[in-house]
C-alpha cells in the first residue's frame, strides 16, 4: 500500500487490492497470535475481514 494512499474503516481491503488471499492467511495468524484469540470457522467471513470495521468488531466480539 502506498503511504499516500488514505483507507477508510469502512473501505473495502479486497476490492482495493491491500490485502489478497495469502494475505488474508497471515492476517489471521497474526491476528490469533497477537490478541491470544482462536477465530472460530463460522466467522471466517468476508463481513469481518474486508474492511478494518469488521476486522475491528471481530476482535472486539472474541476478545470478551
Amino acid at each position: 500500500m502506498d503511504k499516500d494512499t488514505h483507507l477508510e474503516d469502512s473501505d473495502s481491503l479486497t476490492q482495493n487490492g491491500i490485502i489478497d488471499s495469502i494475505g488474508l492467511l497471515e492476517l489471521i495468524d497474526y491476528i490469533t497470535e497477537k490478541y491470544s484469540i482462536e477465530i472460530p470457522e463460522e466467522m471466517l467471513t468476508p463481513e469481518n475481514f474486508d474492511t478494518l470495521q469488521g476486522i475491528s468488531n471481530m476482535i472486539q466480539k472474541l476478545a470478551k
